[in-house]
């Protein structure tokens, strides 16, 4: 499978200015099974318009497409909440943020249910919605092959770095326990939310790197980068860890 996570360098109130560069940004882009946006690239555009351009995506890039999240309306508050399409604009899951975080709460933003994963190409996919990976009980229920984090990662660090080590050491720390890929797709360190400037955490986080290094893998400076993953590679390591019970179970 390849994935391609998605970071744009600035952020946008505007759910169809964001989407519009998202989709500039694929332009030209290699061909994936999967294509993950970052956390609220839909803003607040209204449902029917995210999922239009959500499948106006998937159809360009022949990809299924994880698109970020965008806020909903949900009593007095607000969710943070979004939908995963394939490549002909069926709806394959829907997610939501458990854990909102800081500046969100202060905003109205109300928990919502995580929701249920998904199959592409014949692999799990679960969704968590940035600090939601921060929290282990997330990833309770059937296990996921791949699960992908789009973030908004603000930080009240002066610089992207403290934040983007903690990121990635979450991010490795998840992928061993739960036996699993962790792509997170975040803004590029530039972007900003009220305010609150962005740590930049785009990588993926993988249990079994080949040569013993390489435990999370990130381009800071790539609009778009792609990761293969190797499944073969993933289920030697779950046989593994079970032969020396050592592997995550409920």
């Amino acid at each position: 499978m390849r994935i391609l996570l998605v970071q744009p360098s600035r952020w946008s109130p505007d759910g169809h200015a964001n989407l519009t560069a998202v989709e500039t940004l694929l332009t030209g882009a290699p061909p994936a099974d999967l294509v993950v946006l970052p956390e609220l690239a839909g803003s607040e555009l209204p449902r029917r318009e995210y999922l239009e351009r959500l499948r106006g995506l998937a159809a360009r890039a022949r990809a299924a497409v994880v698109g970020g999240s965008h806020y909903a309306p949900a009593g007095a508050g607000k969710v943070n909440q979004g939908l995963a399409v394939s490549a002909s604009g069926e709806v394959l899951a829907g997610y939501g943020k458990s854990h909102p975080y800081g500046v969100e709460r202060d905003d109205g933003v109300v928990p919502a249910p995580i929701g249920d994963g998904f199959e592409v190409a014949g692999r799990r996919v679960r969704v968590l919605l940035c600090a939601d990976l921060w929290y282990s009980g997330s990833l309770a229920g059937p296990p996921a092959d791949v699960v992908v984090v789009p973030a908004f990662s603000v930080t009240q660090w002066p610089t992207p770095g403290p934040a983007r080590s903690l990121w990635e050491h979450m991010s490795v720390a998840r992928a061993y326990e739960f036996m699993t890929y962790v792509a997170v797709s975040d803004w590029h360190h530039e972007a900003g939310y009220h305010g609150q400037p962005c740590a930049g955490v785009t990588g993926l986080a993988n249990p079994s790197p080949a040569d013993g290094a390489g435990f999370f893998t990130a381009q800071p400076s790539a609009a778009v980068s792609a990761y293969e993953l190797d499944f073969e590679r993933l289920g030697r390591f779950r046989r593994n860890r079970a032969d020396r019970s050592f592997a995550f179970t409920k």
